[in-house]
């Protein structure tokens, strides 16, 4: 085996490869012997010695130097995948996958020796077949006998190491926790039948909160069901009346004496929360609400009395 070519860090600063012309490239590659090399490996170097590398070596030397070897292994096939596997290796199922030749001529000697090496190689294949699908199932019978020898090996050390005892240098070295910590039990609830009471208590008070509302909406729509328009004679009347010329006029005049033009004329802007806060104090800056009687608010207070007693609505003061 020729010496290996050293990496250019691994060469004296003095030597190099020459450059050589294209008649002695010719030459050399025409030669039978061995060519003189100019290259100088100095003792130093790992390249000194030659060591021949083997097809495979993994170190860096033949990563560097030698070529990979291209390719890989196949996957093997699964022979025995189905279900009726384990009937290949009867005589049945290599009858029926290589038969023996039927016809006349089969039968019959042969006629030449190209005919006798044929037959002799077709009974070489269907014995080789069979021995290799026998071989093959014995294989992996061996190959499940195993597998299943570690699984029973592999569960019987984790069973064991499961249920194995704590070790002495575990339990003396483990950190103290209190007992009650270590209660994770879920204990019913002592006062739990008075709390249902309590549930079932309010309960029962927002349904009746609820029943109490839907009357008084019932009481309120009922009483205010003379006014709605259930018929055209109705509509017209009422779209008469409100679409009437003259109807502003009829409202009489507004709260500063002039006449009434508009609905904001009349009743004036809506009311907000500070107008609301300030008729319940009576620091209200209007001047009716100001010289409003007490009568007035009397009989507010008597309607809405009148309302909580018999549990309706009432028409409107």
């Amino acid at each position: 085996m020729p010496p290996l070519l050293p990496r250019p860090a691994l060469m004296p600063r003095a030597t190099s490869i020459s450059t050589t012309t294209t008649t002695t490239t010719f030459a050399a590659l025409f030669s039978s012997s061995a060519a003189k090399s100019h290259q100088q490996i100095p003792p130093e170097s790992p390249l000194f010695i030659n060591v021949p590398n083997p097809p495979q070596d993994q170190s860096i030397e033949a990563l560097r130097e030698l070529k990979p070897v291209k390719g890989h292994l196949p996957i093997p096939r699964r022979v025995f995948k189905q279900r009726d596997g384990h009937l290949k290796p009867q005589d049945e199922w290599l009858t029926r996958s290589a038969p023996q030749p039927t016809s006349e001529k089969s039968q019959q000697p042969p006629r030449s020796d190209v005919q006798a090496w044929k037959r002799k190689m077709a009974d070489s294949r269907r014995e080789n077949m069979r021995e290799g699908v026998r071989a093959l199932y014995a294989r992996k019978q061996l190959f499940d006998k195993r597998r299943l020898e570690r699984q029973t090996v592999k569960l019987a050390a984790n069973r064991a190491a499961a249920l194995a005892p704590e070790r002495e240098d575990e339990r003396l070295t483990r950190a103290s926790v209190n007992s009650g910590t270590l209660q994770t039990a879920v204990l019913p609830d002592p006062e739990r039948m008075e709390r249902a009471l309590e549930s079932r208590q309010r309960t029962e008070f927002l349904a009746a909160q609820k029943s109490e509302a839907r009357r008084d909406a019932i009481q309120e729509l009922y009483m205010k069901a003379r006014s709605f328009i259930v018929s055209e004679k109705d509509l017209e009347t009422e779209v008469d009346r409100l679409f009437a010329p003259d109807y502003w006029k009829k409202q009489g005049i507004s709260a500063s004496g002039f006449d009434v033009h508009n609905v904001w004329d009349l009743d004036g802007r809506p009311p907000t929360v500070a107008d609301m806060l300030n008729d319940v104090s009576r620091t209200s800056s209007s001047v009716l609400k100001n010289l409003e009687s007490e009568k007035t608010r009397t009989l507010k207070r008597q309607k809405e009395v009148a309302e909580e007693l018999t549990g309706g609505k009432l028409d409107g003061i």
